[in-house]
């Protein structure tokens, strides 16, 4: 063994419930504001015990019979085209250019 190995210390924490208690005290949109917040934090780089921490969240809050499933999809996806994130109402119809005299 050398000196300078790191050894792991040994996690007794229980996520589940820290995190089923987090979420049992969140109300209405609170809940998805979470849900956005989590997932964005789960993007960037993040230690063993933070990560822990995120997806015991994440996965409470899918499994909530108060979170709407399609909105969760919605968070983690967003829209779909190009045209439907960066449309704008003059995007649409608009009569052709006629020549003038």
């Amino acid at each position: 063994m050398n000196k300078y190995r790191y050894d792991p210390k040994l996690d007794k924490r229980d996520y589940v419930t820290e995190a089923r208690e987090l979420v049992n005290s969140l109300k209405g949109n609170q809940l998805y504001d979470m849900y956005e917040i989590v997932t964005k934090k789960l993007k960037q780089s993040n230690s063993d015990v933070r990560d822990r921490e995120l997806m015991s969240v994440k996965k409470t809050i899918e499994a909530d019979s108060r979170a709407e499933l399609h909105r969760l999809k919605f968070i983690i996806n967003g829209y779909k085209s190009e045209m439907a994130q960066t449309g704008v109402p003059r995007d649409g119809y608009s009569k052709p250019a006629r020549k003038k005299a």
